[in-house]
């Protein structure tokens, strides 16, 4: 069963980085709904969180740049996150299995921000018809 509203928060910063916060209305108690007013409140609250993490992406979308970086061509990739979401790692322990690309993963304590790197598995979609 639906509730019915919910909000989803995205901006790109000046240097290109896509953010974003999402949340859906709750019940309160037995049949009472969040405020609106409230669900606004949670997710600009969520999305400063997301800002003050740091990073190029937010921690929802971290395994998608990820897997992106794993199946590029065979060059470095290097990428800045805030902190690693469990999602985060579960997917680069996928990564690791299927793939065989391996992450160095260094903190930087200065920015409160992980720096990965890798180099892409050369990844050719075999279907694509070249001309």
């Amino acid at each position: 069963r639906s509730l019915g509203y919910g909000i989803s928060l995205v901006a790109e910063t000046t240097i290109g980085c896509i953010l974003s916060s999402k949340c859906v209305a709750t019940h309160s108690g037995a049949s009472e709904l969040q405020l609106p007013e409230d669900l606004g409140t949670q997710a600009a609250m969520s999305f400063l969180q997301e800002i003050k993490l740091g990073g190029v992406v937010d921690s929802t979308h971290q395994g998608l740049l990820f897997i992106l970086c794993a199946l590029c061509p065979e060059a470095v990739s290097k990428v800045r996150v805030g902190k690693l979401s469990s999602y985060g790692i579960k997917m680069l322990q996928h990564i690791k299995e299927f793939l065989g690309v391996q992450f160095s993963i260094k903190p930087d304590p200065a920015t409160g921000t992980v720096l990965l790197t890798c180099i892409g598995s050369g990844f050719q979609n075999l279907y694509r018809k070249v001309s």
